[in-house]
C-alpha cells in the first residue's frame, strides 16, 4: 500500500508531511527527502500507526532529533515517524530515597537533564551537552566515559512492530556500549530513569561543568552528528584519526574537525555522498597506518 493512502485509511489525526526534507531534521544538515513523515502525540497513536504500517508492509523509521544520524541523498522511502511531539515529563518522588522521572521518548536529553537538575535529582548530570532525545539515548545507550544510560534506566515502553504496548525492566534489556538489543521493529515510546535527591545547586553545577567541558573540547556552532565512530576497546577514536594525520582532511564540504578528529562535520552544503567518503577515508587511512579498525557510531539509513 502506498503510504498516502495508508494514513488516508488510518485516519491519522496528527501533522503529515510528503516529501519532508530530512536536512531540516538532521544536525548534519544532510538528507534527501522523506516520503513521509508524521508527528504522533501519544503511545496510542505511534501503536496505531506502527502497527498498520508494518502490516501493509510499509517501511517505518523512528526520528527523534536527529543527531547521530546520517540520512542517504534519495531519502527515505516508506514513513517516518517524528517524535517530537511525545516529549513529556513526569516526576515521581520516592520514599526510599530515590526518584523517578517518567518521559516521553521525543523528550529531549538536553531539557530532561534540566529538568532533573530543577527537581534536584542526580544521576543523569553526565548526559549534559549529549544531542539527541531520551528514545535516541536509550537505544544508543549514550553516554560518556564515566556513565551511561543503563547506570539510570529503570524501564521503557515499547510498542512492538504488531501495535502492541508493553512494558519492560531495563534489567531486560542488553544494553551494552553505545547498544541497546531490542526486539526487531520494536520502538521505544517512554523510559523512566530512577534517581537520587541531591542539592539542587550542587547538581545545576555539575551539569553546568559538564556543559562547558563539552564545548570547551567538542566543535559548536558547525553541523555536525556527533561522534562519528565508536572507541575500540583501549583506544579512543579521535586519537586514532589525529595520529594517522587525518585532522581537516576534507572531501567536497565534509570535514574532519580540527577541533575534535572525531566529529565529522559539514561545513556547508556537503552532502551524504561526501560525508560517506569522507568516513570511508578516515576507515581505511586508520586501518592502514594503524592496523586498527573503526567502526561507525552513526547510524547510516536511506538510499543513494
Amino acid at each position: 500500500m502506498m503510504v498516502r493512502g495508508l494514513l488516508e485509511e488510518a485516519g491519522f489525526e496528527g501533522e503529515v508531511r510528503y516529501g519532508e526534507p530530512m536536512s531540516r531534521h538532521t544536525t548534519l544538515g544532510i538528507g534527501g527527502p522523506a516520503e513521509a513523515m508524521v508527528f504522533p502525540e501519544s503511545v496510542e497513536s505511534l501503536a496505531r500507526i506502527t502497527g498498520l504500517a508494518y502490516r501493509n508492509g510499509v517501511p517505518v523509521f523512528i526520528l527523534g532529533n536527529g543527531s547521530n544520524l546520517l540520512v542517504l541523498d534519495g531519502g527515505i522511502p516508506g514513513l517516518v515517524i517524528n517524535m517530537e511531539k511525545m516529549a513529556w515529563m513526569e516526576l515521581e518522588r520516592g520514599e526510599s530515597g530515590t526518584s523517578k522521572v517518567h518521559a516521553g521518548a521525543g523528550a529531549p536529553l538536553a531539557k530532561l537533564v534540566r529538568y532533573c537538575a530543577e527537581a534536584g535529582l542526580s544521576g543523569l548530570e553526565f548526559a549534559a551537552g549529549i544531542p539527541g532525545t531520551l528514545g535516541g539515548a536509550v537505544v544508543m545507550n549514550a553516554g560518556v566515559h564515566e556513565a551511561d544510560m543503563k547506570d539510570v534506566l529503570t524501564g521503557v515502553t515499547l510498542v512492538g512492530r504488531d501495535g502492541g504496548v508493553d512494558k519492560v525492566a531495563a534489567g531486560d534489556l542488553k544494553m551494552s556500549y553505545r547498544k541497546t538489543e531490542l526486539p526487531e521493529g520494536a520502538v521505544v515510546a517512554e523510559a523512566t530513569v530512577a534517581l537520587i535527591p541531591w542539592p539542587k545547586e550542587e547538581v545545576k553545577e555539575k551539569v553546568a561543568a559538564n556543559s562547558r567541558r563539552r564545548k570547551a573540547t567538542q566543535p559548536a556552532g558547525v553541523h555536525s552528528a556527533g561522534s562519528t565512530f565508536k572507541n575500540p576497546p583501549g583506544y579512543s577514536a579521535w586519537k586514532l584519526i589525529d595520529m594517522a594525520g587525518l585532522r581537516g582532511r576534507q572531501v567536497g564540504q565534509a570535514q574532519v574537525s580540527r577541533m575534535h578528529t572525531n566529529f565529522l562535520i559539514n561545513l556547508g552544503g556537503a552532502t551524504a555522498k561526501d560525508f560517506r567518503a569522507l568516513m570511508e577515508l578516515v576507515v581505511s587511512t586508520v586501518q592502514e597506518k594503524l592496523n586498527i579498525t573503526l567502526e561507525p557510531e552513526i547510524k547510516i539509513v536511506g538510499v543513494e
